[in-house]
């Protein structure tokens, strides 16, 4: 008798199963974190990455900025799509701020070369994330090579021969299945496609400054937010600049908003440098930070920085508000806080690492 009613006590769960996980996808993400220890059937449930996607599309909004100072030990190396990458006394750990989750990674050895750079590689779609190690050849600077970690096998893996590079690896941003590097000397700009395990050359940069330019306080970012990645170049001297994004076809940069910071200069005085630079041009003191989409287009927003405060500028309206004033103990005259390697967004994930 029992067993003619399986079908039917099978069906039964499944169809109780299906309820409780429309019920939980309601519920805010703080109490689905505390009913993971409800059962092991609900850890489950929470944890399965198709219940992830539901609770969390992709792309996903940032729900918040983590900025570090320039001055200090740099412990968050990458952020990419909810995770971040750390960086400790002890090696490399992959964090999930969402969850208080964190893993180890294991290191490589030093034979290899001094590291240049450590990118993460994750899409929320799935559940496995990547690590993209970038190793100088030795003593040669000029050579570089890969290493690839997968969190589905807990190890690394050499990748490719060594090959010649002009990019500037600290800033490497994931997009669309790719890791992107950017040449700041006219230089071929790369991207590492993850999946196929390839390297290739990137749509040309619209670069606009001449090289003599860049060397007065010049400074871009290259970022990711909500789907469009997005490169921006300026020179402090200048304070209208484009934005450009990338077309989702990848074929080419477009400009996608222009910055007019003139109306943000008088009522923040402290971007005044004072002087004149060789080229004859006066020097703003600021930099540029994120850039952060919208749900809506006119909820997209640049973060700039200042000796002083952090500023919020529309990018659509062109209007700004402050953010955040430092306290006066902590501003030093003529400095910006923050590290210019930008900052990392803050984005809810319920990935396990």
């Amino acid at each position: 008798m029992a067993i003619e009613n399986s079908p039917k006590s099978a069906e039964k769960i499944a169809s109780i199963d299906h309820l409780l996980s429309r019920i939980l996808l309601l519920l805010p993400l703080k109490s689905l974190l505390r009913f993971k220890s409800v059962s092991k059937p609900w850890l489950a449930l929470i944890s399965s990455p198709e219940f992830c996607r539901l609770r969390l599309p992709y792309p996903n909004p940032a729900a918040g900025l983590l900025l570090q100072p320039a001055s200090d030990h740099h412990p968050v190396d990458y952020s990419c799509n909810g995770l971040l990458l750390l960086r400790s006394k002890h090696g490399h750990h992959i964090y999930n701020p969402t969850t208080n989750s964190c893993s180890d990674i294991l290191e490589l050895g030093e034979k290899l070369g001094e590291i240049r750079e450590m990118s993460l590689a994750f899409d929320p779609p799935e559940s496995r994330y990547s690590v993209i190690c970038v190793r100088s050849l030795g003593t040669d600077y000029s050579r570089f090579v890969i290493g690839i970690y997968s969190s589905g096998t807990r190890s690394w893996r050499p990748w490719g021969d060594p090959f010649p590079a002009d990019v500037d690896f600290r800033k490497g941003v994931y997009w669309k299945g790719a890791v992107h590097w950017v040449s700041v000397t006219g230089g071929n700009s790369l991207c590492f496609k993850v999946a196929d395990q390839v390297l290739d050359k990137m749509p040309v940069l619209p670069h606009r400054y001449i090289p003599i330019a860049r060397a007065f306080s010049s400074d871009y970012l290259l970022i990711q937010s909500c789907g469009s990645l997005h490169f921006v170049e300026y020179v402090r001297a200048v304070i209208r600049f484009e934005v450009y994004e990338m077309r989702s076809d990848y074929s080419e940069w477009f400009v996608k908003y222009r910055v007019n910071l003139s109306p943000v200069v008088p009522r923040n005085r402290e971007m005044d440098f004072g002087y004149v630079n060789p080229l004859g041009w006066f020097n703003w003191n600021f930099s540029v930070l994120s850039i952060v989409r919208g749900e809506r287009e006119e909820d997209s927003f640049l973060v700039l920085q200042t000796p002083s405060k952090i500023i919020r500028y529309n990018l659509v309206c062109q209007t700004f508000e402050n953010l955040y004033e430092f306290e006066e103990g902590v501003v030093v005259e003529g400095s910006l806080r923050y590290s210019c390697v930008g900052g990392f967004e803050y984005i809810e994930s319920l990935c396990c690492v």
